[in-house]
């Protein structure tokens, strides 16, 4: 069984995939947390849930390089 930090590292790996051969991006709305698939030629997102209308600054990358070493990712070992 993969640990948390592996599967993340694939996530991050599948979505750099999809930016390079599409570019679009995954991403969680600034305002309401929604996930959103966008084209990174477009400035703006506009949000389908709150129809926010933001930069894309203001819209965190769902997966991004590094975030596997976030703590959320740590394996906690149980001595039997």
């Amino acid at each position: 069984m993969a640990t948390k930090r592996k599967l993340a590292e694939k996530q991050i790996e599948l979505q750099s995939r999809m930016i390079a051969l599409s570019n679009v991006n995954l991403v969680t709305c600034g305002h309401c947390g929604t996930v959103l698939l966008h084209d990174l030629s477009d400035e703006e997102i506009e949000c389908f849930a709150c129809k926010s209308v933001l930069d894309q600054c203001d819209c965190p990358d769902l997966w991004y390089e590094g975030c596997q070493n976030n703590e959320e990712f740590d394996e906690v070992e149980v001595n039997k």
